[in-house]
C-alpha cells in the first residue's frame, strides 16, 4: 500500500523527503551552533583555570624566593653570631687574664709595700718605742693604686657586660629571622 502512495503522489514524497531534510539541516546546525559555544565556554574555563594556575605558580615563586632569602639571612646571621660569641669568648679570655694579671700586680705591690713598711717600722721599733712602732707599723694600701686597679676592673666588667647585651641582641634577632622562616616554610607548603 505504501507503494502505491508514493507512486501516486511523487512529488509529496519529494517534498516530505526536502522538508525531513531541511529540518535534519537546521538540527544539525544547531547542534554545531551549540557544540561551538560549549567548546568556547570550555576554552574560557580553561584559559581562566591556565590563569588561576600561573597565579599560584608566581606566588609559590615568590613565596620560595622569599623563603631562600630569610633562609640565606638566617645563615649569615648564624656565622655573625657564632663569630661574636668566639670573639667574646676571646675577649673576656683576655679581659679575665688581665684581670689576674692586675690582681696579682696589686697582691704584689700590696705585699711589698706591706714588706717596706715592715721592715721600715721594726728598723725605727729597735731605735724607738715600741708601741709607735707598732702603731706606724700598721700596713698602708696605697689608696691611688687601688682606686686605679678597681677603675680599670669596672671597665673591664662594662666591656664584658656590653658583649653579653649584644650577643643577646643577635641571638633575639636570629630567633625572630627563625620563626619567620619557620612561617615561610608554612606558607609554601600550604
Amino acid at each position: 500500500m505504501e507503494s502505491r502512495l508514493e507512486i501516486e503522489n511523487p512529488d509529496q514524497n519529494l517534498m516530505g523527503s526536502s522538508t525531513c531534510e531541511a529540518e535534519l539541516q537546521e538540527l544539525m546546525e544547531q547542534i554545531d551552533i551549540m557544540v561551538s559555544n560549549k567548546k568556547m565556554d570550555w576554552e574560557r574555563k580553561m584559559r581562566a583555570l591556565e590563569t588561576r594556575l600561573d597565579l599560584r605558580d608566581q606566588e609559590l615563586a615568590n613565596a620560595q624566593n622569599c623563603l631562600d632569602q630569610k633562609g640565606q639571612e638566617v645563615g649569615l646571621l648564624r656565622q655573625k653570631l657564632d663569630s661574636l660569641e668566639k670573639c667574646n669568648y676571646v675577649m673576656t679570655q683576655n679581659y679575665e687574664g688581665q684581670l689576674q694579671n692586675l690582681k696579682s700586680q696589686k697582691q704584689a705591690q700590696s705585699y711589698q709595700s706591706q714588706l717596706n713598711g715592715k721592715k721600715q717600722c721594726l728598723e725605727d721599733a729597735s731605735l724607738n718605742n715600741p708601741e709607735i712602732a707598732r702603731l706606724t707599723c700598721e700596713p698602708d694600701i696605697g689608696s691611688d693604686t687601688v682606686e686605679r686597679d678597681e677603675f680599670i676592673i669596672e671597665k673591664l666588667k662594662s666591656a664584658v657586660s656590653e658583649i653579653a647585651i649584644s650577643r643577646n641582641k643577635l641571638q633575639d634577632e636570629n630567633q625572630k629571622l627563625l620563626q619567620e622562616l619557620k612561617m615561610y616554610q608554612r606558607q609554601c607548603q600550604a
